[in-house]
């Protein structure tokens, strides 16, 4: 028999397994290797928080030159770094830059948001900034970034903006608190501010929205809120006084915010006064917040019981350094006892009765006192006028009763009523009134002259007209001997006596003068 192959026994090698536990922990090896060369490459190449990365952002957004004294990274617990010494310059005329110094700038990050180019926190400390006179900076035009701020805090900032007059000290705005939340190229920023205002003095909150910019325009850019305005000294305009205090509500775009709003004076008052008056208002007004200059579209103020009505600007003007205010203002029908009560330091006004007026005034910026820089110019109209002097009311009584050839009768105790109108024009302190009228009954006066505002002297001179003639406008020896002599007054010849008068002497003690022949 042919013999038979035995068939190969196949003999199978087995390792030995390894534990569970420790192939775990040779891949785990392995993806921590990869991330820790991934996380190397990272960090040398698309590591958002170095130096030239983080410089490159803020020139970026702020189209400024940047400059740092010491830079500082964080890994733990978040990423991010922060600078010291932090410098922003925009412009390269001297005395034409803007620039912008920060102690401590603190850039916070979240993991999570390295791939989605997400900054969790913006911390400004220590912000110092200095701005050219208005109209003379660089221009800007923001830019693209596609990197989105979570939130940015800047407390304690100072802004100091540049007088055109470089004599005069700069304008500050103290920033006690500011709070932006999302910050980005193409969505709007919710923001919180609370600053103190230099000029009025003064404490200001405001809450809204800002953008995004107009790349195009940035004038354009819209801005909406509220805000509320407290504690507003009005000292500081010169010649006037009070606490203000504001709330309102603003929309529009840099170049044309539309403010809404109402203000409460309750102590309003002329330094050279006296008297607290209870002065408010209801106003919508237009502000550029590329100049700040304000255009008031109507305000209504009720000082006291009179209402005022007024239109204007308050605005810069090239020759000047500051703001010069030019309003129109009416009131009608109105009680000039409310407005005497801001030019006279006695417990009551002089006068009482129905005012009517229509003017136009000017203030323009500087130091001298209110009473010297405002000028105004207009038509006012008295009706049923009454003095609170008894001597003088009494001396109006008997011009009447005199006027209506009564003698000196002064029997009837009724006040009698007079109307006054004419025309103001008020500068350097001095009212210089013409065609101003007065009238009662019996006799109407037409003068011209001058009151000083600040002295309170009086030159007023014209022609008192009487319906009686002159012997009949008088009583005893004295009407008897202008009656002898009547024929030959020429002022008597057409009706009634005209007798040429002046008013000299203070508002306090004036001194009054008639020649009759």
């Amino acid at each position: 028999m042919p013999a038979t192959l035995e068939q190969p026994k196949i003999v199978q090698l087995r390792l030995p397994e390894r534990p569970p536990g420790r192939r775990w922990w040779v891949l785990a090896a392995l993806v921590l290797g990869v991330i820790v060369i991934g996380g190397a490459v990272f960090f040398n190449r698309d590591w958002p928080f170095t130096p030239a990365n983080v410089v490159a952002q803020l020139e970026q957004a702020t189209d400024s030159k940047v400059t740092f004294g010491a830079f500082h990274r964080n890994f733990l617990p978040h990423p991010g770094c922060y600078l010291e010494s932090v410098t922003l310059t925009r412009g390269d005329k001297p005395g034409e830059q803007e620039v912008m110094k920060i102690r401590q700038l603190t850039i916070k990050g979240k993991w999570t948001g390295l791939i989605q180019k997400h900054i969790a926190v913006i911390r400004a400390d220590g912000v110092e900034a200095v701005f050219p006179p208005i109209g003379t900076g660089p221009g800007w035009k923001p830019t693209e970034s596609a990197v989105v701020v979570d939130k940015l805090i800047a407390n304690g900032a100072e802004l100091q903006f540049v007088r055109h007059n470089s004599k005069e000290p700069p304008i500050l705005f103290s920033i006690r608190k500011f709070t932006g939340h999302h910050l980005a190229s193409q969505e709007p920023m919710n923001f919180e501010v609370n600053l103190a205002n230099p000029q009025p003095p003064g404490d200001i909150e405001a809450s809204g929205t800002f953008g995004p910019w107009n790349k195009k325009i940035v004038s354009e850019t819209p801005v909406k809120g509220n805000y509320t305005f407290r504690n507003a000294d009005l000292s500081s305009f010169g010649g006037i006084a009070g606490m203000l205090a504001s709330d309102g509500v603003f929309d529009g775009n840099l170049d044309s915010i539309d403010i809404k709003g109402r203000t409460s004076t309750p102590d309003f008052s002329t330094t050279d006064t006296p008297h607290k008056l209870d002065l408010s208002s209801d106003f919508h007004a237009e502000v550029d917040a590329t100049n700040g200059d304000v255009t008031l579209d109507q305000v209504r103020a009720k000082l006291v019981k009179t209402v005022i009505l007024t239109q204007g600007s308050v605005a810069s003007h090239r020759e000047q350094d500051g703001k010069r205010a030019d309003l129109n203002f009416s009131v009608r029908d109105g009680r000039i006892q409310d407005l005497l009560l801001m030019f006279v330091s006695d417990k009551q006004a002089p006068l009482n009765g129905t005012v009517s007026l229509r003017a136009q005034t000017r203030v323009p910026p500087g130091k001298a006192a209110f009473l010297k820089r405002v000028e105004l110019e207009g038509d006012f109209g008295i009706e049923s006028a009454r003095f609170t002097s008894e001597e003088t009311q009494t001396s109006v009584n008997k011009l009447s009763t005199a006027g209506q050839g009564q003698g000196d009768q002064t029997d009837n105790p009724d006040r009698v009523l007079s109307d006054l109108e004419g025309h103001v024009n008020v500068k350097d302190g001095i009212a210089t009134f013409t065609g101003l009228r007065f009238r009662v009954p019996g006799a109407r006066a037409k003068m011209n002259g001058t009151f000083d505002l600040i002295t309170q002297k009086v030159d007023l001179k014209g022609m008192l007209y009487m319906d009686a003639k002159l012997p009949e406008a008088t009583s005893g020896i004295k009407s008897f001997l202008l009656k002898a002599i009547d024929p030959f007054l020429k002022k008597n010849r057409r009706g009634g006596a005209r007798i040429p008068v002046s008013v000299t002497g203070t508002y306090q003690k004036p001194s009054y003068h008639a020649d009759p022949i």
